[in-house]
């Protein structure tokens, strides 16, 4: 009996953790999963959610963080129990995608152009991702030649570099779309002095004068150009987005008063010259234009000029909410104009001019709702492609935002996302395709703010320039935490240091991490510089560092001067405080 009674506790014993077991395995499970990106508290720290590095995470948090991995990756690994994205998003299921249109990635080369040898690797993982083609928005980094070579930047591409970028983009089976601007955006043109007579309006060097006698003939020689240098190339997209200035110079009025035209008259007269030009020209060339300026102007309007055999229709919106302005009755006009339709996403450079870093979470829902309305419609019009855009600068003029090899985790997520199966929802975990493709050792969760520590486990090309952007990123936050404390706020004003008036002890306490920033920012830039210089030219390195790194540099030394020149002083003047003082 007694034997009996010892297993009998050994059998409760058993039960007893074994249930213990079950339940800490669901808590593991359930911890990553049920992190929903809609409901993340917005003021979520990063290191709350995801430590930066194993050197600052305790040992409590790499261990809990290292057994929720070695769990998830082990259900892949076996085979048995795939993750929920396996399922969905994995190209080895065999699941037919819901789009099967062309995915064509846009590169932005008015800012950060790449080298040339950058692109071997990268168009190379882009076909790996799933990409069918690649748009080319050269801006001025295409070699013009006489007698508009003036137009181009002085570090431009070399003929020579355009025929390679293409040969290694035919090699992966990479569809190449050359973008002009042809009306708007043509900043790089219109603000030299030799062009300054063609803009629309003389103060603003975006939008050129559509009745201008040289306008056509400086848009044809650059379009013969770009099509001689491109001699494979199907499609040619002209942009023609945010013509924001027409119909205000003395010409184009004059034009319109004596044709009784108004605005959108002008705009399709315009394009309607150039798409039949390269229609009679180039017969075996399809021409593409964005749709923004399309949207107010009736759909018989759109025939009469026969823009509905010229031209397809690149619709873009690049919020997390495209429907709201994309309208039931937008499509149905335009489905009684084309028989097919491009559509535009955006995985990067759609936040904020100057972010250097991707929210991966908002471009994720932007294809998202973009997927769901290509489902939705359809029916009524064949959507041809989804071209990716991945905007470099704002314009011409705008700042660098986030460089290239610091959206490719976003581009990637978001190829997937294309080539789901289903609409069931946003993946919270990244792909395993997705992983093999950037080499990625471990799981990374989707639903963490960027930037985030995870995807410095990947060793794809170019993920050296993340890692020096998310150091960057943390010494801004430890500067802005600095700056909120109530002792910075208090007795570090500019009045504080204009006059070296306030608190020694104090002032000693607000700054106590002062050194350490500037050694930081210090090796931030060595890091950077050393990180860019493979995949950009020294100009944009320089560009780059000016943009972002400079300024705290320059905070940090004026804080570091105002600082020590207070603390020389141990008497101060009655008030009030006056010049004298200075």
């Amino acid at each position: 009996m007694t034997r009996l009674r010892g297993r009998a506790s050994l059998m409760v014993i058993i039960m007893i953790s074994f249930t213990l077991l079950i339940v800490i395995y669901h808590i593991l499970g359930n911890e990553v999963e049920n992190i929903v990106p809609n409901k993340l508290n917005p003021r979520l720290k990063i290191e709350e959610v995801y430590p930066l590095s194993d050197l600052t995470e305790n040992p409590q948090n790499v261990a809990h963080r290292q057994e929720i991995e070695a769990h998830i990756m082990g259900k892949v690994r076996n085979g048995g129990g795939k993750l929920f994205n396996e399922l969905k998003y994995g190209k080895s299921n065999g699941e037919i995608p819901l789009f099967k249109g062309h995915k064509i990635v846009h590169l932005d080369l008015k800012g950060a152009p790449p080298k040339v040898s950058y692109y071997k690797y990268l168009l190379r993982l882009l076909k790996k991702l799933g990409a069918t083609g690649i748009l080319i928005e050269y801006e001025d980094m295409f070699p013009y030649e006489e007698p508009i070579q003036n137009i181009s930047a002085g570090n431009c591409y070399t003929r020579k570099d355009i025929a390679n970028i293409q040969k290694i983009a035919k090699e992966n089976e990479l569809t190449v779309i050359p973008l002009i601007q042809t009306f708007g955006h043509l900043e790089f043109v219109l603000k030299l002095e030799a062009y300054k007579d063609y803009r629309e309006v003389p103060r603003y060097p975006q939008v050129v004068c559509p009745t201008y006698n040289k306008t056509l003939p400086l848009i044809y020689k650059m379009i013969e150009q770009i099509v001689e240098t491109h001699p494979d190339m199907k499609y040619l997209h002209i942009g023609a987005d945010e013509v924001y200035q027409i119909g205000e110079c003395s010409r184009c009025m004059d034009t319109m008063f004596k044709r009784k035209w108004g605005k959108k008259q002008l705009f399709l007269d315009h394009v309607s010259k150039i798409a039949r030009h390269i229609r009679n020209r180039y017969p075996g060339l399809s021409v593409l234009m964005w749709d923004d300026e399309f949207r107010e102007i009736l759909p018989q309007e759109i025939i009469d000029r026969g823009l509905h055999l010229m031209v397809q229709p690149v619709v873009w919106k690049y919020t997390t909410d495209p429907e709201a302005s994309l309208t039931d009755q937008l499509w149905e006009s335009y489905a009684s104009v084309w028989k097919e339709v491009w559509v535009a996403t955006a995985f990067k450079g759609a936040t904020a001019p100057d972010r250097y870093y991707t929210e991966i979470g908002y471009h994720m829902e932007n294809h998202q709702r973009w997927l769901e309305i290509i489902n939705r419609y359809s029916n009524q019009i064949t959507f041809k492609g989804v071209m990716l855009t991945g905007w470099q600068r704002y314009d011409h003029f705008s700042v660098l935002c986030e460089l290239l090899p610091v959206a490719i985790p976003s581009l990637a997520v978001n190829l997937a996302i294309l080539q789901a199966s289903d609409l069931t929802g946003l993946p919270t975990e990244t792909p395993t395709s997705v992983l093999q493709a950037l080499q990625c050792e471990g799981i990374i969760t989707l639903s963490i703010p960027e930037p985030q520590y995870g995807w410095t486990k990947c060793s794809y090309l170019g993920m050296s320039v993340y890692s020096a952007m998310l150091r960057l990123y943390s010494l801004v936050q430890e500067v802005s935490k600095m700056e909120q404390d109530n002792t910075f706020k208090g007795w570090l004003k500019s009045y504080n240091l204009k006059y070296s008036f306030s608190n020694p002890s104090h002032v000693e306490r607000a700054v106590v991490e002062l050194d350490r920033h500037k050694m930081e920012i210090m090796y931030i830039e060595k890091e950077i510089r050393s990180a860019m210089e493979n995949i950009y030219d020294n100009y944009t390195v320089q560009e780059w560092l000016e943009t972002y790194v400079s300024p705290l540099n320059d905070k940090f030394n004026q804080l570091w001067e105002a600082k020590e020149k207070i603390l020389e002083k141990n008497v101060w003047p009655r008030r009030p405080l006056t010049k004298s003082d200075l």
